[in-house]
């Protein structure tokens, strides 16, 4: 994973670079009236459709560097981390529409991530959401390029395109880029690929914390700032038992699911010595951690639910999903 400086079927690759481009223009007709909350599907659906709008625009002959950029980001996915923007900012009384540049920017972060895990200096995946992996199908010099060109994106559209004054926008990198740097993904990265040996559980979810959730509890925060331009604790609460739940579930995964779900061959992490919940305590035991961190998510959400000012129905289901998910 680098740290941020600033497909579905048919790409569809920008001819030229307009000169005065946007990110994810907002078409108001396409979203329901702020009356009528958006649910989790709605948030996908919205996700989507301005991520299918962000534009990598490339100098001639360098075309292709767009369509990789593109092949990754489009490739489908749960979009969790946007959708918790989004979800937030609901809760707290915000229409979704306002929150858009920024919850693209961090799937546009996310999707760097992966692309890195999935080289071969690193995790050497072959296929990723089930397709091939970005390095296979365009080579490893493309692949990191294309993370960069993701990155600098990401950081365009807060600084360009999202809505409100410019200190809150640098709020919103520094948090962005609190999550990703030394002391969240890429720390955790590193410690991953030289092999460190968690002690015990809470050093485990130290690890995974840094590795996945980080990134999670900035997405979370990135809704409350755009909200209420405030770090919420409930919410943080929140966020933190729902990263270490996504990863609980993930290492069920790797032991229990299927390729054509993983969208990868599942035992990879097994078969690399890599410590997991599962490897550590054996399946029973992590089914039943990941059991814990969903009611801890269910009590987080009924404090913000007695205080929040819009729904929370979009962060139980994405609770519930996390906990659910079968890729």
């Amino acid at each position: 994973m680098n740290t941020p400086a600033a497909a579905n079927g048919t790409l569809q690759v920008p001819q030229s670079a307009a000169p005065n481009r946007r990110g994810p223009s907002i078409n108001r007709v396409g979203l329901k009236p702020a009356a009528s909350p958006l649910s989790l599907s709605d948030m996908h659906a919205e996700v989507e459709r301005a991520l299918a709008e962000v534009e990598f625009p490339a100098p001639a002959g360098a075309e292709q560097l767009a369509e990789a950029a593109r092949y990754s980001l489009l490739g489908g996915g749960k979009r969790v981390r946007p959708i918790l923007v989004m979800a937030c900012a609901q809760a707290l009384g915000t229409p979704v529409d306002r929150v858009l540049p920024t919850a693209c920017a961090i799937e546009l972060i996310h999707t760097n991530s992966l692309i890195v895990d999935d080289l071969p200096a690193m995790d050497n995946h072959v296929k990723r959401r089930g397709r091939p992996t970005l390095h296979r199908l365009y080579g490893d010099d493309i692949a990191i390029l294309a993370g960069c060109a993701l990155l600098s994106e990401a950081q365009r559209l807060i600084l360009e395109d999202q809505p409100g004054p410019a200190a809150l926008r640098n709020r919103l990198l520094g948090a962005v880029l609190e999550a990703t740097g030394t002391a969240g993904m890429v720390g955790g990265q590193f410690l991953d690929v030289t092999k460190y040996r968690p002690r015990d559980r809470e050093d485990l979810e130290r690890l995974q914390m840094l590795k996945t959730g980080t990134l999670l509890i900035a997405s979370v925060r990135c809704g409350t700032l755009l909200a209420d331009n405030r770090t919420v604790p409930a919410f943080d609460s929140f966020a933190e038992s729902l990263g270490s739940l996504f990863q609980v579930v993930d290492d069920i995964l790797d032991e229990t699911g299927k390729a054509r779900w993983l969208g990868k061959f599942p035992g990879s992490d097994r078969r690399a010595g890599k410590m997991t919940h599962v490897t550590m305590f054996g399946l029973r035991r992590a089914k039943e951690r990941a059991k814990e961190l969903h009611e801890d998510c269910l009590a987080s959400l009924e404090q913000i639910a007695s205080d929040a000012p819009g729904p929370t129905e979009a962060l139980h289901q994405l609770a519930d999903m996390v906990l659910r998910r079968k890729q």
